[in-house]
């Protein structure tokens, strides 16, 4: 059974995604058009934590402990803050598109005649 390892790899990525989470989720609540900003909050959050996963298993060190060379804590800090900050607001934003394609009629302009 493989075993987590915690290195500065694992630390450096996830006080990048902690610090990336207000960040995105706010955004993502704050762009939002649609009425149901709670799905666009959820939306982002999966979006923060694809590239989070997806950043350990590139740099190797979450269940071995080889990881590529010159990758150190720090360089994956600021990886991790900027890439899952972008990803949550992309994934805010296409949730916000998927609810707004659903339910088209709440966010049209209404025709008011005379």
């Amino acid at each position: 059974m493989p075993a987590l390892y915690f290195n500065d790899i694992f630390w450096g990525d996830f006080f990048g995604l902690l610090l990336a989470l207000p960040l995105g989720l706010f955004l993502a609540f704050w762009l939002s058009a649609v009425k149901n900003r709670a799905a666009v909050v959820f939306g982002a959050l999966i979006g923060a934590l694809i590239p989070f996963v997806f950043i350990l298993f590139w740099i190797g060190a979450l269940f071995v402990p080889l990881q590529l060379k010159k990758a150190d804590g720090g360089s994956v800090f600021f990886g991790s803050l900027l890439i899952c900050s972008i990803t949550a607001l992309m994934g805010g934003m296409l949730t916000d598109l998927i609810i707004a394609r659903f339910n088209s009629r709440d966010y049209s302009r209404q025709v008011v005649h005379e």
